[in-house]
């Protein structure tokens, strides 16, 4: 990396991570925002200066690079990305700076839902296994600060936008929980989100691991064409976990299916059954994901903010169905279809508040 110039887009946690580590191994780094300076962390951005990392704010401009990393909100048809790709510059994700930097065996895990609760999952049932671990990727920890000299695992959840821009990325064990129509505002199409979650295991070889949910039709059809080694979970096999379904301390039908697939990920790391089935009676899950808040009153309430696509929403309904549920629905729409939802939600809920950008399509649903 010395020498080389590299322009990062995106003054967010992954880019910010990734303009420091390249900073770190003598590239020249140009750190860019489309926010003005003043809409910013001051103190980062003292920081970063005081690094060496030179900074621009209000825009993206071109500028005459040997590498662009851009953070996963950042969309790739924006001018500057359009004109280095004429220019054949490389266009990467910190996930795959990530892998470049990386020695030990990476654990990556995509879907539309469940990916963090997933991801966290694995690392605990491995630190319980006694391995060594780092929990990263789109979980809220960017890969690239992972320093894996004294580890035995990165376990890593990675969403379709950081697949977007991976090139060589190769995880020993990849894991596919589900795929169901989310951020198409975005990818235009079923067939193109598709395609970038697939991505996960495109580079992956016979040596490699990939899990997946045979529970899923749209799953079982996308991995056909992967090289690795296939390693299917189904709630039909539960069996696998040594323990009754109801022992797990997560609620839902989907956390049987996250809690079969974290399991699979383990005992191919050489984790044993009863330390994989101490793990999931334990495990109290993760914030915003059927988060138990309070009870008052009598009236239980509970936090789903992460459920931000019809099929999770779908999932949380059906683990309180025929309890009164009060549901507050809306925020931003992903142009994915909503039919579906707004049936269960008229079958099965006794108020709904609705807030958002969303609001007016769930308004003619």
């Amino acid at each position: 990396m010395r020498g080389i110039r590299v322009l990062v887009l995106g003054f967010a946690r992954s880019g910010i991570a990734a303009a420091k580590k390249l900073v770190s191994l003598g590239a020249k780094v140009i750190l860019s925002e489309v926010k003005p300076e003043s809409k910013v962390d001051s103190a980062m951005v003292k920081e970063l200066r005081t690094l060496g990392v030179d900074l621009e704010f209000g825009g993206h401009t071109f500028s005459p690079v040997d590498l662009i990393v851009v953070s996963p909100e950042i969309h790739l048809d924006i001018p500057v990305l359009e004109r280095a790709r004429r220019k054949n510059i490389p266009i990467i994700s910190e996930i795959e700076l990530a892998y470049r930097l990386l020695k030990k065996p990476i654990i990556a895990v995509t879907g539309t839902n469940g990916k963090t609760t997933t991801t966290t999952l694995i690392g605990e049932l491995l630190k319980a296994g006694g391995k060594k671990v780092a929990v990263a990727g789109n979980i809220g920890n960017p890969m690239v600060e992972v320093d894996d000299a004294n580890l035995d695992y990165i376990v890593a959840e990675i969403s379709s936008y950081q697949l977007e821009t991976t090139v060589d990325f190769k995880p020993w064990i990849s894991v596919i929980l589900n795929i169901q129509p989310d951020h198409l505002e975005r990818h235009k199409s079923m067939a193109e989100y598709i395609k970038q979650k697939a991505k996960i295991f495109a580079n992956q070889s016979a040596d490699d691991y990939l899990v997946y949910n045979l529970d899923e039709p749209q799953v079982a059809a996308t991995v056909k064409s992967a090289k690795a080694k296939l390693v299917a979970f189904t709630k039909n096999r539960a069996e696998i976990i040594a323990l009754r379904p109801a022992e797990i301390k997560i609620p839902g039908r989907h956390n049987l299916e996250n809690a079969l697939a974290a399991a699979q990920a383990a005992y191919l790391c050489g984790v044993d059954k009863n330390t994989v089935a101490d793990g999931l009676k334990t495990f109290p899950g993760v914030e915003h994901r059927i988060e138990f808040v309070a009870k008052i009153k009598e009236v239980e309430y509970y936090n789903d903010s992460k459920a931000t696509n019809p099929d999770s929403t779908l999932v949380a309904l059906e683990t309180f169905a025929g309890r009164g549920i009060v549901l507050i629905l809306g925020g931003k729409d992903k142009g994915v279809p909503l039919a579906v939802l707004a049936k269960h939600v008229k079958a099965g809920v006794k108020e709904v508040v609705l807030l958002g950008e969303a609001t007016q399509r769930f308004k003619k649903e």
